[in-house]
């Protein structure tokens, strides 16, 4: 009896061990898989937070100065500065994205900009607008390590030297109106300095044809900032020319006579400068001065592209036909003969009558 109950007890003992040992396995499995998926979780958790505070350092800031190139500048304060981006497109061609920032200089023309998400496959440039004229920094690019970046807007002086200034390129296009010619007159203006150039003591000359008629100047990039005066036949312009090129625009009418006129330009500059552009199908141009090259097209326009010869005088005499005609000019010429022929007629009456 002692013995089979010795066996009883150590058989469900041992029973309850073997129980005991799946049931404390179970549950190590379960406790590892919690301690694993946690496990993951945070990992993965750490890596975003890791992820986003990489992209906080990465950010860069851009900061810089906007001021003159000899002198320091007035009135810098509150200038809008604007930090522009610029990509590729497929087709090659680069565009700009616009304006990714916005900010505004102290008393010292200082700007900054903060958390600039930086490109590393994108140019950048910075710009602001000083006395209506818009000034930028050259395009730059970012680099990968970069937390800060220096680039500044320069402004250039004021020359008064006006000798600096060149004429770089002139086209004269010319269009039929009632019983005139419009002529429009394009001047790109180069200024090789590095100083802006004040003609407002010293105007800048330019030869136009005698005889003209409605005067007007159409320049937009000088706004209200440029003036003139006509003294015989020499345009004096008076303004502020920034460095590089700038266009002056100007239009005129010249009169015809019986849909003709003869133009004579005279030039301060070689003639191979100067290009020729004609409404196709309207106007008829003559001269041995100029040869045909092409067409262009301008506003829906197609224009017949001639250029200019050299000569040692400088000049071009145009011969111009085709300009459409009122019908009052014909009708007075009209009058003028039948008065002539009428007056003639009573001095021969009046002759044979003393006979």
């Amino acid at each position: 009896m002692k013995k089979k109950r010795l066996r009883k007890i150590y058989n469900f003992t041992k029973e309850t061990y073997f129980w005991n040992k799946i049931v404390h396995k179970k549950f190590f499995l379960i406790y590892f898989n919690l301690f694993f998926i946690t496990f993951l979780y945070y990992s993965c958790f750490i890596s975003n937070i890791f992820g986003s505070t990489n992209i906080r350092i990465g950010n860069i800031t851009i900061e810089g100065k906007v001021k003159d190139s000899s002198r320091e500048l007035p009135n810098l304060e509150g200038l809008d500065v604007v930090l522009i981006k610029y990509v590729i497109s497929e087709n090659g061609e680069v565009k700009s994205k616009g304006p990714q920032k916005r900010v505004k200089t102290n008393k010292n023309g200082n700007f900054k900009f903060i958390n600039v998400i930086p490109d590393l496959r994108a140019g950048f440039q910075i710009g602001t607008r000083f006395e209506d004229n818009l000034y930028n920094s050259q395009i730059f690019f970012l680099k990968e390590g970069d937390t800060s970046l220096e680039k500044n807007i320069i402004i250039p002086g004021i020359s008064f030297e006006v000798e600096k200034l060149k004429i770089s390129k002139v086209s004269i296009v010319l269009e039929a109106g009632l019983g005139k010619v419009f002529i429009t007159e394009i001047l790109e203006v180069s200024n090789r300095s590095r100083d802006r150039i004040n003609t407002e003591n010293n105007p800048f000359e330019y030869s136009i044809p005698k005889d003209i008629e409605n005067f007007a100047i159409l320049s937009k990039n000088f706004k209200n900032s440029i003036k003139h005066s006509i003294k015989e036949n020499t345009l004096k312009i008076k303004s502020t020319f920034q460095t590089g090129n700038s266009q002056i625009v100007y239009q005129y009418t010249l009169p015809s006579i019986f849909g003709s006129i003869e133009l004579r330009r005279e030039f301060d500059h070689p003639l191979d400068i100067v290009g020729i552009f004609t409404p196709i199908n309207v106007l008829e141009i003559r001269s041995e001065m100029i040869s045909y090259s092409g067409k262009q097209k301008f506003d829906q326009t197609t224009f017949l592209s001639w250029e200019t010869k050299n000569s040692d005088s400088n000049r071009i005499i145009l011969k111009i036909s085709n300009i459409p005609q009122t019908y009052f000019k014909y009708f007075f010429v009209t009058i003028v003969l039948l008065f002539l022929f009428f007056w003639t007629i009573l001095l021969f009456l009046r002759k044979k009558l003393k006979k």
